[in-house]
This record gives structure tokens, sequence and C-alpha cells, in this order.
């Protein structure tokens, strides 16, 4: 007889599941490598089988291998199915290199590093206080009101769900104790209004990712898909925060509570917060006037990073350290991003592509746009590539994007399906990364209300998509 409690058991059954997963995962790819060798033997184009890199990509992230090595076995896939060697594979990896792709990777390890000067000089935390103390703490609507203008502001400024509302939390954590609000409520303030940073700040990477891949300016983009999803996903929010905090007994501490503003200021602080906030500004205005394209981000990371750094007392050599230490965090998603090119190019070769446009054109041509973008943007409810959603925009653009053109599809409106099956799905239909780690922010231990607050985005969300697409094509 077993001498295990019923808890016992139940913890142990997860670390049984998870050393499954490894074998899992190794088998998915050796089968994908052995229709690849089949493929490559045959001498034939692969056609629609030319898309098993693609699945395999998927099935390696679903089943928790690292993103940057679920790419490159399906790089290898690509490689052995096209028949490409080690030469040529390394010429097209160095290709990869002045790729749109990966461009967007260093935009992405640039916006890390600004998000590192903004912590070292104070200024983030600075424009925080700033923000809340405008709009005032006096009552519970105004806290909330506070929370999420601040978390809208902080990620889109930044460019990071996790990183911006963890300089967040913090500061607002005591304040929203001490008016009443509870952790589950405080959770889904911070998911709702970080994701609508993420679709409206100007240089985020799901922005950039989408302005690039539709060639809009980033007026464009904002009028046509950024603030109407933004606007509706954080007034979902602040609603369903309310609904949360009636619904759930979780309570903060005594200790959340206590008093942190005592906490001695960075000198120079608030200065870089200034110019943070005015060289961001005035470099978005810019950009806005001139039509810039998303290679513009680079140079506005750059200047926004020194111009903050050195407003806040950072030596010179202090500000590149920090630029390194911020850059260093995301170098997992440019390695990501340099593979993803290469991948997709060999997946080209195979003429999988093609196939997708010939297969569906016909039918989609009958069934008509809008049930194509509904399409879409319900496949990217349902297959989103974990901790990349930036990807995903890039894989759905090529799988899609050409026969969303040969429909008629304005680049404007498939900004909107690319933004809805990237972004999205972030908040549901099933718990992510994202969602639990804004449940720790908040130090909230309930699942079950960040689901309901979720699914209620997706439900009012959808129904935009479903307004959107009817009006605009």
């Amino acid at each position: 007889m077993s001498t295990t409690t019923p808890a016992e058991n139940t913890a142990a059954a997860p670390e049984k599941h998870d050393r499954r997963l490894p074998m899992i995962a190794t088998g998915a790819f050796a089968v994908a490598l052995v229709i690849g060798i089949v493929i490559a033997v045959g001498g034939a184009k692969a056609g629609l089988w030319g898309l098993i890199p693609i699945f395999l990509y998927a099935v390696l992230a679903l089943f928790g291998v690292d993103v940057v090595l679920a790419t490159a076995g399906a790089l290898i896939v690509a490689a052995v199915m096209t028949r490409t060697g080690p030469i040529p594979l390394g010429a097209q990896m160095a290709t990869s290199l002045g790729s749109l792709v990966a461009v967007i990777g260093v935009i992405i390890l640039l916006g890390s590093a600004l998000g590192q000067v903004t912590q070292e000089t104070g200024a983030a935390q600075a424009l925080i206080k700033f923000v809340m103390g405008r709009i005032g703490l006096n009552t519970r609507t105004r806290v909330q009101i506070g929370v999420m203008v601040s978390s809208l502001i902080i990620v889109g400024a930044l460019g990071t769900l996790a990183g911006g509302n963890a300089i967040l939390a913090p500061i607002i954590i005591p304040i929203a104790a001490r008016t009443g609000w509870r952790p589950p409520a405080v959770a889904a303030m911070l998911h709702a209004a970080g994701a609508a940073g993420l679709m409206t700040g100007p240089f985020t990477p799901p922005v950039v990712t989408i302005m690039a891949a539709t060639k809009l300016s980033y007026g464009t983009y904002l009028l046509h898909a950024g603030l109407p999803v933004a606007a509706v996903t954080i007034v979902t929010g602040f609603f369903m925060a309310r609904w949360i905090q009636r619904h759930t007994d979780q309570e903060y501490t005594a200790a959340d509570a206590a008093d942190n503003t005592a906490e001695t200021e960075r000198p120079g602080a608030r200065r870089a917060a200034l110019v943070l906030a005015l060289v961001l500004l005035a470099l978005a205005i810019y950009g806005i006037a001139e039509k810039a394209a998303y290679s513009y981000a680079l140079v506005v990371m750059i200047v926004t990073a020194v111009a903050t750094g050195l407003a806040g007392g950072l030596a010179p050599k202090k500000i590149l350290d920090a630029m390194y230490t911020g850059a260093a965090r995301l170098i997992w998603l440019f390695l990501l991003f340099w593979m993803l090119d290469p991948m997709l190019t060999l997946i080209g070769k195979t003429g999988a592509f093609d196939a997708v446009f010939a297969d569906l054109k016909p039918v989609l041509s009958h069934a008509g746009p809008w049930v194509f973008l509904m399409l879409v943007v319900f496949l990217g409810y349902l297959h989103a590539v974990p901790g990349a959603a930036v990807a995903q925009v890039v894989l759905v653009n090529k799988l899609f994007g050409p026969v969303g053109a040969a429909l008629g599809v304005a680049p404007a409106v498939w900004a909107v399906a690319l933004l809805g099956t990237s972004q999205v799905d972030q908040l549901g239909p099933l718990p992510g990364a994202d969602m639990i780690g804004q449940m720790g922010l908040a130090r909230s231990s309930s699942l079950r209300m960040m689901l309901f607050n979720g699914w209620a985005i997706i439900v009012t969300n959808t129904a935009l998509f479903a307004l959107l697409f009817l009006v605009l094509t």
C-alpha cells in the first residue's frame, strides 16, 4: 500500500508528466526529421508537406521547449527538407542579419536597453508617481484610473508587459491596498491596461512588427487598429476589475498596505522622467509627421536612452552598461528572430506557401474577406506561439498575407487582424505566462478571476473585429 497522501500524489503527478514532455518533444522532432529526409530524397517539391517545420515549431513550443530551441529544430528540418547544406545555410543566416525580421529583433533589444536606463535613473518610477499624483488617490475609482493609466503609459513606453508592470506594482500595491482594492482586481487592471499599452506604444514589439508587415505609418496603424482594440481592452478590463472586486474575498495584508512613499528617490529621477516623456513624445510626433517606417525606432530607442541617462546623472559609460544589461535580457528573442527568417525562407523554397495560397484562394474567394479575416483571428486565438507573439505576426503574415491581398484586404484592415491574432490571445482562452505573471505581480492567487477577465476582453474584442471587418472591407 502506498504511504503517500492524496496531496502528495497530486503534487507528484505533474513531475512525472513534466519528465515525459522532453521525450514527446524529441519524438516530434524525430518524426518531422524523418519526413524531411523522405521529402529530400524524393527530390520533388514538398508542397503542403513543407509546413511540417511550422507545425513542429508550434508543437515544441506548446510542450514547453525553449522557443529558441523550437525555432532551431524547425530550421534544421526545413534545411533537410530543402537539401540545404551547412555552407548555404550559413550564407542564408548571414543574409538574415539584414532582414526585416532581424531588424525587428534589434529594435526589441534596444527597447529593453531603454527600459533598463529608465530603471537605473529612477525615471520610470518617478513617471508613475507623477501620473498617480496628478489623477489623485482619494477615492477607489481614482486609484483604479491611476493604476490603469500608469500601466498603459509605462508598458507602452518600455514595450514590455512584465517589465513595465514589475516597475509599477511595488508603487501602486500599497495605495490600492489602503483604498480597499483586492489582489485579483488589481491583477485584472494590470493585465488589461498593460495589454492596451503594448497595442498602442509607438515602439513596442507588436506595433513595430505589425507596422513592418503592413508597411503602415504609426498614425494609420493607431487610427485603424491600435486605438480601437486598446480602447475596448482597457474599458472591458476596467469594468471587469470592478466585477472581480465584488466576487472575490482575497485581501491584501497589512504589510502590503504599508506606506512606501518614504523610499529615497534617486537624484535626478524627476528630471530624467521629464526628459524621457518629452523626447519620446517629440520623436513620436516627428515620426508621425514624416510618416517614418518601423526602422525609425532604432534611432528613437538610442536617442531616448542616452538623453534619459544623461538627464538622470549617469555617465556615458554607465548608460552603456545599463543598455547592455537591458538588452542582454532579450538576447534570446533576437536569436529567435535571426533564425526565424531563414526558416521561413527555406519553407518558401518547399512550395508550401504557394500551395496554401493555391488551395485557399478558391475557397476564400467565395467566402469573402470578412470570413477570411475572422478565421485568421480565431486561428490566432487557438494557435498562439508561446513566448513569441511578435514571431506569430511574422508567421501569420507569411502564411495568409498573400491570400488577404488577393481578396483585396487593405493593409489597415490586415493590421487589425494581425493585432487580434497576436495580442488578444495573451488574455486567453487558456492560462498563459503573461496572465500568471500579472497575477504574481499583483500578489493574487485567483487564476479563475484572471480567466474571467481575459474571456470578457476576448469576447468584446471579437465583436469589435467583426464590426471593423464588416465596415472596412
